[in-house]
């Protein structure tokens, strides 16, 4: 089996480290801080999935998904999951009608998280899912 590019896209030095630490054994994972350092790694490599925040300086994580979809169609078919500390119904709602294939709450349990990617990674067609991991902080 191929190993899997995930893109982790996460202001914070210690989540992006913490998922890179979680996934790194299993994955091939690209860490970006910045909207900027995301569209450069998309560019270089080929990405299986994208780990996306919402808060994040320059560019939301909402706003970097509507670029997907509207000015970036090469990338519209790379699924995305939002790592948020937003756990409200509405923005969870919010992703996924944007087009999300799931919604994790931090912090995450990292057994949750490899089990959530490796159901996302090998379904034949993603379906949108939620996902409340927030029981145990990375």
């Amino acid at each position: 089996m191929d190993e899997k590019t995930i893109l982790a896209i996460d202001d914070s030095p210690e989540i992006l480290e913490s998922l890179n630490g979680i996934l790194g054994d299993d994955y091939d994972v690209r860490l970006a801080k910045t909207a900027s350092a995301a569209w450069t790694a998309l560019r270089l490599t080929e990405v299986n999935l994208i780990l996306l925040d919402i808060e994040m300086p320059g560019m939301s994580g909402f706003d970097f998904l509507e670029t997907i979809h509207t000015t970036r169609p090469e990338y519209k078919d790379i699924p995305v999951i939002f790592i948020s500390s937003y756990a409200d119904q509405e923005t969870i709602d919010k992703a996924l009608n944007m087009g999300a294939v799931g919604y994790i709450v931090k912090p995450v349990l990292p057994e949750d998280l490899r089990e959530t990617l490796k159901g996302i990674l090998n379904m034949p067609d993603f379906e949108k899912t939620t996902a409340d991991l927030s029981e145990k902080p990375f």
